[in-house]
């Protein structure tokens, strides 16, 4: 169980990290406004899912 908890954890990350690089950078270069909202607003928050995997992670060890 906690393998897959850090798995999860690696695996969130690096999808917040793609939509607050790549994807906010596509948005914003065709002018989608709302599109570039939605993916900040989704990029933190798996950010911060990503953070609490690791926190409880840590916690464990």
């Amino acid at each position: 169980m906690v393998h897959l908890v850090t798995y999860t954890a690696a695996i969130t990350i690096f999808s917040a990290l793609m939509l607050l690089t790549v994807d906010r950078a596509i948005y914003k270069s065709s002018g989608w406004v709302r599109e570039r909202k939605y993916a900040s607003a989704l990029g933190w928050g798996c950010a911060g899912v990503s953070l609490l995997f690791i926190i409880w992670r840590l916690i464990l060890l």
